[in-house]
């Protein structure tokens, strides 16, 4: 069925979101099947990996993934050899699909390019299951009379590129990291960021395996060591993220996470109530109702 994502990381909470209606006819893929899940990392240097982590998340959610036992397969045409001076405590699958200065659609710089164009050649290549897809970062620094609803709908047509090669791939979005002041179109990314939410929950989307990782409020410019790329620790949480999203759009569909305490209006006591990622936190939730919360705080089990 199509997951309604609420993705909590160790840095943080992130957003509920409700991506639209719940679809019978989606199938959440499997993330304990003996062939490996093919997960495709797909976006700009972010995905890639950029200054003192020149492999961004990627590393740091191999990791996670495999020490949970899940058997996942990363794909993609590019492979990223870092130096001979990083010191990698582990080996992981270099395969991915992120490309520095590529943008959603449309030029870059001299040497860039955009998902666009090559995704449909990314994708028969590499036959995902699963695609992580961060982009439109560049989109604002380069294309400078952007705007947030412009990158907006190249990201719309962007999906319906992926699902039309496959109805049948899952697609997790994430929003991408805050743009420092400097880079120009900062308030445009950051609109753009709170518009994605809106364009995944439209009837568009609603037969198709689609979540949205909000990261909104896991990061701030500090997380940014440029303005643009995350610091190590930055990646770290984006690799978290990644990692409560793929569980909670998969058929296991419940992170190892901790449970959530609601205090309603008019209650001295806490109600402790289930994550809504799951089945019986989504009715849970619904009863206490969006409106009627008054306070949410993360706590340990």
């Amino acid at each position: 069925m199509k997951k309604i994502n609420l993705t909590l990381t160790s840095a943080g909470v992130a957003t509920l979101v409700l991506l639209g209606a719940t679809s019978s006819t989606v199938q959440a893929f499997s993330l304990n099947q003996s062939n490996p899940l093919k997960i495709m990392p797909l976006g700009d240097s972010n995905t890639r990996g950029k200054g003192e982590d020149v492999a961004g998340y990627r590393d740091d959610l191999w990791m996670r993934l495999n020490d949970s036992g899940f058997n996942v397969d990363f794909v993609g045409s590019a492979t990223t050899n870092p130096p001979s001076s990083w010191n990698q405590p582990y080996p992981f699958d270099r395969d991915h699909q992120g490309h520095g200065g590529y943008a959603v659609s449309g030029d870059t710089y001299a040497t860039g390019g955009d998902l666009m164009s090559n995704i449909d050649n990314w994708l028969n290549a590499a036959t995902p299951d699963v695609i992580l897809l961060m982009a439109g970062t560049n989109d604002f620094i380069f294309q400078k009379t952007t705007t947030a609803q412009e990158t907006l709908d190249e990201l719309g047509t962007l999906l319906d590129k992926i699902f039309a090669w496959s109805s049948d791939v899952a697609v997790l979005v994430s929003s991408i990291a805050p743009l420092a002041p400097k880079e120009g179109l900062a308030q445009e990314a950051a609109l753009y960021n709170n518009m994605i939410p809106g364009l995944l929950g439209s009837d568009r989307y609603q037969q198709n395996n689609l979540s949205f990782v909000d990261t909104r409020n896991l990061f701030t410019l500090d997380d940014v060591y440029d303005g643009v790329h995350f610091t190590p620790e930055g990646y770290s949480t984006l690799a978290n993220a990644w990692f409560d999203g793929i569980v909670s759009a998969s058929n296991v569909g419940q992170p190892p996470i901790s449970p959530i305490v609601v205090e309603t209006p008019g209650s001295d006591d806490p109600v402790s109530i289930p994550e809504p990622t799951s089945v019986l936190g989504l009715l849970a939730f619904g009863l206490v109702g969006a409106g009627s919360l008054r306070k949410r705080r993360h706590v340990s089990p």
